[in-house]
């Protein structure tokens, strides 16, 4: 990426004759975790580790330039406003993904040298993880067992498309999931804890299919994965803080 430049969603600096104007920083996202002070006799807190982060935040400063700067900022707002992540990249950390979306109130400007300038200003709510950018999606195939390595020190909770008609075992680290009756494929995202499958714009859950257990999760470094039968594609979702 080039000084200034960025992504949010589809929409893309350049289409919006945009850039960013300052040298953003997405602040270290605090460790969720509860202090218990009240024990007698005891000279410190007990520490209760939630095991997850709070969101973090991002502030912009984002120049738009042209006869449709106006236009251009409520797109590039309307994108944050949707209720949902968007996914975020910019210059200043080109390798990753961030999740954002928007928070508080944001400041439009028009200085007095230029008609055709606007400066917004904004801040972003993302979430705490931040993904590695590119990533390349992996291949598992039939009885194949497959080396899998996540590059953080974070564990990852993978998206797998799995291709099989009838029943079959995914191994993950020697763990097992038993998925039955498998018309043509299914998908396992263990960010959500879902099993479902897609038909056009439409998904159905199907964790019926799935034997009771936790979804896979890698850890940081190896991972092997095996398929008794069919063919999956796996997307790591390898993220940082």
């Amino acid at each position: 990426m080039k000084q200034g430049e960025f992504t949010l969603g589809n929409l893309q600096s350049s289409s919006l004759n945009a850039k960013l104007m300052n040298y953003p920083i997405a602040t270290l996202p605090e460790r969720k975790i509860t202090q218990n002070t009240s024990p007698i006799g005891i000279d410190r807190a007990i520490l209760f580790d939630d095991g997850s982060y709070n969101n973090r935040q991002i502030d912009l400063t984002v120049g738009f330039e042209g006869a449709n700067a106006d236009e251009n900022v409520s797109k590039f707002l309307a994108k944050l406003d949707t209720g949902k992540y968007e996914d975020f990249r910019m210059f200043s950390d080109e390798n990753y993904t961030y999740q954002v979306t928007r928070s508080g109130a944001s400041t439009k400007k028009r200085p007095d040298y230029s008609a055709s300038y606007r400066e917004l200003t904004v801040s972003l709510n993302a979430a705490p993880y931040k993904y590695v950018y590119p990533a390349k999606p992996i291949e598992v195939k039939e009885n194949v067992e497959t080396t899998i390595k996540n590059p953080t020190s974070y564990e990852s909770k993978p998206l797998i498309h799995i291709t099989v008609n009838g029943d079959t075992d995914l191994t993950v680290n020697g763990k097992v999931i038993h998925i039955k009756e498998v018309n043509t494929d299914i998908y396992l995202d263990s960010a959500i804890q879902d099993a479902y499958i897609e038909e056009g714009y439409t998904m159905t859950n199907a964790n019926s299919k799935l034997s009771v257990g936790p979804y896979p999760i890698f850890k940081s470094g190896n991972n092997k994965i095996k398929l008794s039968a069919g063919t999956a594609t796996v997307e790591g979702r390898w993220r940082s803080i």
